[in-house]
């Protein structure tokens, strides 16, 4: 197994580990548990845990802009930056590990002006994404003129947190279909020129 599989691993074991008993639980040694190894195993992949849970933040962004990318093959137009802000959210129970991994990770960044920043820099990336996006719409007439693109990138980022924090704490209040309505209400009366 190369250096990188190996990393990749002790990272899912750490994803497991933090799903199963919290991210304060999550220290290495636990983590080598999980991997049914030492220590000094996983502190030869990672120097701490700061270092680990930075490269699971990359995992985790990599793999929203894959789905994200993958969700918009195909289709034009509000139908193909809906079917992108879909793919961010957890429509089916495959999917809330992840968001709780993500939660977990805001929560580990807190006083850490590190993680802190390098949480900042995936969503500004998120925001350009979306920002084109938006702007490609714009210029082809299907949103509303005199938007401001960022403002409302950042709003669509809110509402994606918003909805994928409520699926983890209240799953029962945000099945797939009103994860999809609440989307599809945004795009068709904010941004829309008409309702879709």
């Amino acid at each position: 197994m190369s250096y990188d599989d190996r990393r990749l691993e002790v990272t899912e074991a750490a994803w497991r580990v933090i799903v199963r008993e919290g991210l304060d639980r999550a220290s290495m040694r636990a983590i080598a548990q999980e991997l049914g190894s030492s220590t000094g195993v996983v502190t030869h992949y990672f120097r701490d845990k700061d270092e680990l849970m930075l490269f699971a933040l990359e995992r985790v962004f990599e793999k929203l802009f894959q789905d994200m990318e993958t969700a918009a093959k195909g289709r034009e137009g509000l139908d193909r930056l809906e079917q992108m802000i879909l793919a961010a959210l957890p429509t089916s129970a495959q999917g809330i590990p992840g968001w709780q991994v993500w939660i977990a990770f805001l929560g580990y960044a807190i006083g850490r002006e590190n993680l802190v920043q390098e949480h900042r820099k995936r969503y500004d990336s998120l925001c350009h994404l979306i920002s084109r996006e938006l702007a490609e719409l714009q210029a082809i007439g299907l949103i509303r003129e005199g938007l401001d693109l960022t403002q409302e990138s950042n709003a669509l980022i809110a509402l994606v947190d918003g909805i994928g924090t409520g699926v983890v704490i209240n799953p029962e209040k945000f099945s797939a279909e009103h994860q999809q309505y609440l989307v599809h209400r945004y795009l068709s009366t904010v941004l829309s020129k008409q309702e879709l």
